[in-house]
């Protein structure tokens, strides 16, 4: 049925390419292969390709889907929320509007893991040991302060009656390096995106101490407002296709979007990586975007991550 009712997308194109504004390994790097890999299991794309653009906090890539955005055929950008937070950090120029917003996809939320041999056994030992301020203790993100990892950490930081910037917050690039520092001894605990971490947990390297989601079926991981920490927090991932994308070319690639995210192969994606369903199309997405800029606007701002 999904391969009838989008068979005319091989006759327009041969393949679709994914723009990743980050590096090999991380969160948008899954996503955008899983989003291809269920695409071709299910015939509604022949062929897709990855092109990874790093740099500038995401910068780059924008600055190149923006401007190369005439020119680009079949092409999609696939991002985060971090894209909202570093416009109104005025790291990069652009924003959501400069782009034509396709599907939000997925929800990653956050969590604190540490070493499976670490003394800390749950969120209030570490909660513990930042309060008590006797022991140097080293949280690891995989990216800059005022990122997704800080925010997350700062927020639940903020829940225990602490004041975040106290918190020694070391930024690596990438959720891979920062898993690495955790695994070497470098840093005592990793903040994180629960869909780069869930492999570590499973293979028992990590243990996850909470997640900043709102479920009860996480196996075992229990999420912050089970331990009485009033968080949640989630890291969207989706596409965009470029400002000057016709209306008909819109309607064409919600229909792709809709359809994949209907499949088993997509539901495997989703269980691999640990990720919530969150399916959000056309306007919906837009206003949801629009949402969300002004929700963090003032979660920043609270933090002292941006000022207004």
């Amino acid at each position: 049925m999904v391969a009838a009712l989008l068979s005319s997308n091989h006759a327009a194109a041969e393949r679709l390419h994914l723009i990743i504004p980050a590096g090999p390994g991380g969160g948008l790097d899954a996503t955008a292969r899983a989003l291809g890999n269920a695409l071709v299991a299910t015939d509604i794309e022949s062929n897709v390709s990855y092109e990874n653009r790093s740099g500038g906090g995401g910068g780059k890539a924008m600055a190149y889907f923006v401007s190369s955005g005439d020119t680009l055929k079949n092409t999609l950008l696939v991002n985060s929320a971090p894209l909202i937070v570093r416009s109104l950090q005025g790291l990069f120029p652009h924003s959501y509007r400069d782009v034509t917003p396709i599907a939000a996809l997925i929800a990653d939320p956050g969590v604190i893991a540490v070493r499976e041999d670490s003394k800390f056994q749950s969120w209030r030992d570490v909660a513990g040991a930042l309060r008590d301020g006797k022991e140097r203790i080293f949280v690891a993100g995989g990216s800059v302060r005022g990122s997704l990892d800080h925010i997350a950490l700062s927020l639940l930081v903020q829940a225990e009656g602490m004041d975040p910037r106290r918190v020694r917050y070391l930024a690596y690039d990438g959720g891979a390096k920062a898993q690495l520092a955790l695994l070497s001894g470098e840093v005592d605990v990793m903040v994180s995106g629960l869909g780069e971490t869930l492999a570590a947990h499973r293979a028992g390297t990590v243990r996850i101490l909470g997640v900043t989601n709102d479920r009860d079926d996480m196996d075992g991981m229990a999420s912050f407002t089970e331990q009485g920490v009033d968080v949640v927090f989630y890291n969207w991932r989706g596409v965009f296709a470029p400002a000057s994308t016709s209306a008909e070319k819109r309607a064409r690639l919600k229909d792709q979007m809709t359809a994949v995210t209907n499949t088993a192969a997509w539901q495997e994606q989703l269980s691999r990586y640990g990720w919530q369903p969150m399916f959000l199309s056309g306007d919906e997405f837009t206003a949801y975007l629009a949402e969300q800029e002004t929700l963090l606007t003032d979660v920043m701002t609270r933090l002292g991550l941006i000022r207004r």
